[in-house]
């Protein structure tokens, strides 16, 4: 008995890598969302803050005085100067600084030009008073001299808060480049570890597929050459638990079919048929497994998966739970996993089409009789043809209750005297003789349905197989 195991599929695998991978990645960018971008706001708010302090004493410096001297100088007067507009601006620029400084000494050195402003606001109002004679005009020039001194303090304060806000960005500064590094190092780290986790998830994901399908294949080798007792273990991937256990059941089946004895002569020669299908199945497998140890090694990773569960259909459907009879539906998605599988091996030479009329679908047919048909089409059509041909399945409901089924290819056809021999060997006495593929399906028909196999072929353009059945619905 096969032992079991915790069983996980392959896009759960792919899925957990994933997900390890983007955490991984996604770490760099939270640190920098976290430290870095934090950092690098409050050096731009200092970097603005140095530049607004710049702007004020240019204003106070030159903008300022400059109105003040021509009013002094009587070019122009109080209400048409810009000075109100200036000292506004001033004070706005000056709130602003102390509303975003967050560091104690820049927040004194802006509290003190603050009231040095005000001063400046006082004397900048006296201005507005008339000047009527020359005493007027000294007392001018003395507020003007003092505007000035009050502005060279302004000018002295802010520049002390300017060296105190280089200082705090030099620290913002080197708190940004050690961060950089850090989060560059960790960036490193990371890449190192995810290259080694994407490394040693490839060959964990890369050995759950290979090592059950070569189990298989040692399997599928064995019974092939007559040991009946070989089984396969479950595997650790959900996508080949099925088909190992149904190439166990095959297995069982096998032995079973062997040991049966029947007394009347059509039982014996039903139970030949069936040992005939047994010897057909171990060759297929072998092929099919191969084919898709080579997509494992290959990394091809969804067309393994698509391959071993198109090889799972394919084998339920031949076990059938023992049933020789299924619906036409169940036949055609055999034929159909079938060809989905040789079409990866034969790609270069095959292509296909499966036509069924939808009112056969429900209807009972012998199983396993189309399959050998197209078995037959690609070995001895398509593989004797240079170029790529066609496979053409199809089936047809006529009004008189029967179904006609038909397999046609594009292949090297027959010359009628091949034509001849083939048809010759197909009669129930021939023994066979030219490939027991056509003949098994012939003997099994004649046994189940009193019916044959129609063929017609021409050389150079192929062969088309055909029968015709009873369309008997499911009761």
């Amino acid at each position: 008995m096969s032992k079991k195991h915790p069983v996980a599929s392959i896009a759960d695998h792919l899925h957990s890598s994933y997900v390890a991978i983007i955490l991984l990645l996604s770490i760099p960018a939270m640190l920098l969302m976290l430290f870095l971008f934090p950092m690098t706001s409050r050096y731009h708010q200092h970097i603005s803050a140095i530049a607004d302090a710049r702007d004020i004493i240019e204003v106070a410096d030159q903008e300022l005085q400059s109105e003040l001297w021509e009013i002094v100088a009587g070019q122009q007067t109080f209400a048409a100067s810009r000075q109100q507009e200036l000292m506004d601006s001033i004070t706005h620029k000056l709130s602003l600084l102390l509303s975003s400084s967050d560091h104690y000494e820049s927040r004194q050195y802006i509290q003190a030009a603050t009231r040095l402003n005000d001063t400046l606001a006082t004397y900048v109002e006296q201005f507005g008073h008339p000047v009527h004679n020359h005493s007027a005009l000294y007392s001018n020039e003395q507020m003007l001299r003092e505007v000035r001194s009050v502005t060279g303090l302004m000018r002295s304060v802010l520049q002390e808060f300017i060296y105190v806000e280089i200082g705090v960005i030099a620290e913002t500064n080197g708190q940004i480049r050690r961060a950089t590094i850090a989060i560059t190092a960790l960036a490193a780290v990371l890449l190192l570890l995810l290259l080694r986790y994407a490394i040693l998830s490839c060959r964990a994901v890369q050995k759950a597929i290979q090592q059950p399908i070569e189990t298989l294949e040692a399997m599928s080798v064995q019974l092939a050459s007559g040991n009946l007792e070989a089984r396969a273990e479950q595997p650790a991937v959900s996508e080949l638990s099925t088909l190992t256990h149904s190439l166990n059941a095959m297995a069982d089946q096998l032995g079973e079919l062997i040991e049966h004895r029947v007394a009347d002569q059509r039982s014996l020669q039903k139970a030949e048929m069936r040992t005939l299908q047994a010897q057909i199945t171990p060759h297929f497998i072998y092929n099919t497994l191969d084919t898709i140890v080579w997509l494992a090694q290959q990394q091809e990773h969804e067309a393994v998966v698509e391959m071993t569960m198109a090889l799972t259909q394919f084998f339920r459907i031949s076990l059938s739970r023992g049933r020789d009879y299924i619906t036409v539906a169940e036949e055609v998605a055999h034929v159909r996993s079938y060809l989905q599988i040789q079409s990866v091996r034969y790609e270069s030479i095959m292509r296909y089409e499966i036509d069924i009329d939808p009112a056969l679908l429900d209807c009972r047919i012998l199983k396993l009789l189309l399959q050998p048909l197209v078995e037959n089409a690609i070995y001895h059509g398509l593989k004797n043809k240079r170029g790529r041909g066609q496979i053409a399945v199809r089936g047809v409901h006529h009004p008189d209750g029967t179904m006609t089924f038909s397999v046609a290819d594009t292949g090297a056809g027959m010359n009628p005297e091949r034509l001849r021999e083939v048809r010759a060997a197909l009669a129930p006495d021939s023994g066979g003789h030219e490939g027991f593929g056509l003949y098994n399906i012939s003997q099994r028909l004649r046994l189940y349905y009193s019916a044959g196999l129609a063929i017609q072929s021409e050389a150079g353009r192929g062969t088309e197989i055909s029968f015709t059945l009873p369309c008997r619905r499911e009761e």
